[in-house]
């Protein structure tokens, strides 16, 4: 065999060695990821009890605030930020310090906290429901994620799950038993939700108009828009939440200008009969 012929199959021998390696050194990482998977739905029903047996039951004369955390989307790490620096917020400002859960879809924190999905937030509010006072207390559910009409993103990498949409999540709310409730929804089209939830026991505070996207939800930011304003800014210097909601709407009107957006229209409806949330 000439001396080229024999280099040539060398080379070949030696590449398809490094390939057939390649494709062994992979396969154990691939099969391993629907075990990882499972491992992390399994790990579900142990960091969720865990979390909810925190929780405190209603104690004393005086209203307590319960605040439930949703970061549905787990691809950008903003949800997930917003539903930390509010939560500590709500523990700072508003005396939910062991009244307080998050739900958070996002890696980093997979290990340690129960996942925004829907069966653990309906867990959630069932439990919720049962420690509070029906009659004084009230729950403050913030939902942040992406979003369309009638649809909130619930994503995490790796799995399917279902979205949350408004009459489920209204079903949810009706079956716990709380009675006294104020709803944030900030995604884009989260004025959608208003129909089904808000009533006069029910402030429903969103981000955009039904049919306006809301904006600031990159991964690399610390706040969307709507955050920023009602969370880290309004809330921080007014207690009234109906009073914030207009300071806020009022400072996103002029981000969304100055970068030339279309306007996003925030939305408050509902809760007249939550006289002490003023």
């Amino acid at each position: 065999m000439p001396r080229s012929s024999r280099i040539a199959k060398s080379l070949f021998v030696a590449f398809a060695v490094a390939l057939a390696f390649v494709s062994w050194a992979e396969r154990p990482a691939d099969a391993q990821r629907p075990r990882e998977q499972q491992a992390l739905t399994d790990r579900q029903s142990q960091l969720l009890e865990r979390a909810l047996a925190r929780l405190e039951p209603a104690s004393g004369n005086r209203p307590h605030i319960y605040f439930v955390g949703f970061a549905g989307y787990g691809e950008e790490a903003v949800f997930k930020r917003e539903v930390v620096a509010v939560r500590q917020l709500f523990d700072d400002r508003f005396g939910t310090k062991g009244r307080s859960i998050s739900l958070i879809n996002h890696p980093s924190t997979a290990d340690e906290i129960a996942l925004a999905s829907v069966g653990n937030l309906h867990r959630a509010l069932q439990h919720i429901g049962r420690l509070m006072d029906g009659r004084r207390d009230t729950l403050f559910l913030f939902l942040t994620s992406h979003g369309e009409k009638g649809v909130l993103s619930v994503q995490m990498p790796g799995l399917t799950l279902a979205q949350l949409r408004p009459e489920p999540l209204k079903k949810m709310l009706d079956r716990s038993g709380i009675h006294k409730r104020m709803i944030v929804v900030s995604a884009c089209h989260s004025g959608s939700f208003i129909p089904a939830l808000a009533d006069p026991s029910t402030l429903v505070i969103t981000a955009s108009r039904a049919d306006r996207s809301s904006f600031g939800c990159e991964d690399r930011r610390q706040w969307t828009y709507f955050g920023d304003a009602y969370f880290n800014q309004a809330l921080r210097q007014e207690r009234s939440f109906r009073r914030a909601f207009e300071l806020a709407r009022q400072q996103i009107a002029e981000w969304e200008a100055e970068d030339g957006l279309r306007p996003s229209l925030p939305q408050i409806a509902g809760g007249e009969a939550l006289l002490d949330i003023d």
